[in-house]
Parts: structure tokens; C-alpha cells; sequence
């Protein structure tokens, strides 16, 4: 509650200071054109103070109604495709086109003369290709990124090192809402991350929801060699199947339509299957299956607790776990 307060007089105090500057602006074109403030003459023979003040106003102007239409064009895209991160996103996207439009105008009316143009633009862009290489690539991180769709705000990602859900994407950085880290799983810290978007360039991109919300997991419990082993698979086979069964039945085609390759298909599961492997000191069963990511851990937790609760009603299912048997000799 405390945020949201903050953030709304933040807001109206931003909005209060643009109103002052585009009315400040505006008075000093009327004292220029027209000499109405008493007791001030300002003379602007060359025109620059003007060209100056109008891009001052423009600026203001292109923020005032970014701000306020941002809102309207988020409130009435999300309902159309049902994600207002996605909605963001785009939004995201036509304003920085409209800002890169409304700087080039202002540019071109200030330096004037196309040959003047392109030897300011020259130097300027040798000396900033010098002087700013680490925010160059970022910008260069953050054109990659809505190129390639590489992620969006609203997906789940794994970002030069720290993960969490996609907040905001600017030209020079992304914000995370962090998960993991000191808490078990995949719930989330209460952190706000933000990464550079040069990361990209040097450490992989983990995206979980890019193109389908579903992550493979698995279950793995050893049992003893002593175990009934088939009753130890039919006990974990049954409790995932009631947990995800129904869910992955839902989604398979839904799954499949997503696959990139076509060979990929006859590695994708309808419902959980088995998978067993031998170890030192019992045999590791494993239950392979498919659930949205934000559920994960939830699902993974409800599967666990009914095996659990199967292999302990059945005395003749026994869990692994290391232990040391001491073997001692009688004195002859």
C-alpha cells in the first residue's frame, strides 16, 4: 500500500514538473515573439533559443501523451489478447519508435543543413562509439532482444546468472522479479533484479515461457535392492498420474504444435512414464513428466507426498539411504 502511494504522488509529481517546464517554455516564446513580460527583453536573432524551446515543448508534449495513452493502449490491448504483459511489451515498442521519430525531427530542425548533418552525426558518433562502448551494448543488447523475441515482459527467464520473471525491458536494461536464489525451488525473493542487456552477448539466455509455459520435470526415489521393485513402480506411476495425468492429456497437442522439429514428437509424453537406473546401494526410479512452470514445485511436492505416503503403507517397499554397517571380531 505504502509502494502504490509512493508511486502515485512520484507520478503526479512528474507530470506536475512537465506541466511547469512546457509552461515556462511557452512563456518565454510568447516574452520573444511578442515582449509581454514587463521589465525583461529577450532578443533571439538567430532563431537558436527558439528551435531550442520548441524542442523542449515537443519532448514534454511526446511524454505527456506516451504516459497517459500507454495506459489506455495497455487497458484496451489486454483485453483483446488476454496478457497485459504481452500488451506492455508492445506498448513498450511503439513508444520507443515514436521517441526515435520526435528526436530525429528535433535534430534535423536543429542542426538544419544536410551536409552540417552528417558531420555532426560523424563525430558525435565517433566520440560517443569511444566513450560509451558498455551502453552502446547494451542498446545493442536491447535491439537483439526485441529482434529476436528472445524474451518479452511477463516470461519467466534465467538472465546472466540471476532468474525471475521479466518486469521491464529498456534500451539499456532488463528488471527482473527474482525467484530461487536463497529460496527452495522456484518461489520467489521479494528482489527486483536489473541486468544489463550486454549479458547477452556473453552468457546464455534461459527463457522458460517463450513459446509454451510447460517444463519437463522428474521424481526420483531410490529403493532397495530388496524392495518389490514393481510395486515401487506402480506406487510412483500412480501418484504422478493423478497429480499431472490429466494435465499433460490436455496439453499434448498443444505441445506437439510447438515443437520445432518434427522429430522431436516421439520424445514428447502423453502421461508420466519410468525410467530406472542402478546405483551402489538400491535401484533409482525415476517418474518423467511435463506441468506449467509456475507450478512446478507445487505439483513436484503433491507427487512426492502421496509416494511417500504408498511406500511407507507397504512394508515391502524399503527407501535407500546411506548407512554403515559395523562388523566387529570376537577376541580368540
Amino acid at each position: 500500500m505504502i509502494e502504490k502511494e509512493y508511486k502515485e504522488d512520484y507520478r503526479v509529481g512528474t507530470i506536475t514538473a512537465v506541466l511547469i517546464i512546457i509552461a515556462f517554455a511557452v512563456l518565454i516564446l510568447l516574452e520573444l515573439e511578442y515582449d509581454i513580460i514587463p521589465l525583461m527583453s529577450l532578443v533571439d536573432t538567430t532563431g537558436e533559443i527558439e528551435k531550442i524551446l520548441l524542442a523542449i515543448i515537443t519532448i514534454a508534449i511526446t511524454w505527456l501523451v506516451l504516459h497517459h495513452f500507454g495506459r489506455f493502449f495497455e487497458r484496451i490491448t489486454t483485453s483483446k489478447i488476454g496478457s497485459h504483459a504481452q500488451a506492455r511489451s508492445m506498448w513498450k515498442l511503439i513508444s520507443y519508435a515514436i521517441w526515435i521519430f520526435v528526436f530525429i525531427v528535433i535534430l534535423l530542425s536543429l542542426i538544419g543543413e544536410v551536409s552540417s548533418l552528417i558531420l555532426y552525426i560523424g563525430l558525435i558518433g565517433a566520440a560517443l562509439t569511444f566513450a560509451l562502448q558498455k551502453p552502446i551494448l547494451d542498446v545493442s543488447g536491447w535491439a537483439l532482444i526485441t529482434y529476436r523475441r528472445l524474451f518479452r515482459i511477463g516470461d519467466r527467464i534465467s538472465l546472466g546468472g540471476a532468474k525471475g520473471y521479466v518486469l521491464d525491458i529498456t534500451p539499456m536494461y532488463t528488471e527482473l522479479r527474482e525467484f530461487g536464489e536463497w529460496m527452495r525451488g522456484d518461489t520467489f525473493t521479494g528482489r527486483i533484479i536489473t541486468v544489463p542487456n550486454s549479458v547477452i552477448f556473453d552468457q546464455p539466455t534461459y527463457n522458460y515461457t517463450r513459446d509454451f509455459p510447460f517444463v519437463w520435470d522428474e521424481v526420483t526415489n531410490l529403493v532397495t535392492y530388496e524392495s518389490d521393485i514393481d510395486a515401487a513402480k506402480r506406487y510412483m506411476l500412480e501418484s504422478a498420474k493423478e497429480v499431472v495425468g490429466e494435465l499433460m492429456a490436455e496439453n499434448y497437442e498443444k505441445y506437439r504444435r510447438k515443437l520445432e522439429i518434427r522429430d522431436l514428437e516421439q520424445l514428447l509424453l502423453k502421461e508420466p512414464e519410468l525410467r530406472m537406473e542402478l546405483s551402489d546401494s538400491g535401484v533409482n526410479i525415476y517418474v518423467l513428466y511435463f506441468c506449467p512452470v509456475e507450478l512446478r514445485r507445487k505439483l513436484k511436492g503433491e507427487m512426492t507426498e502421496r509416494i511417500w505416503r504408498r511406500f511407507m503403507a507397504d512394508p515391502n517397499v524399503g527407501i535407500a539411504y546411506p548407512h554403515m554397517h559395523l562388523v566387529g571380531r570376537l577376541n580368540q
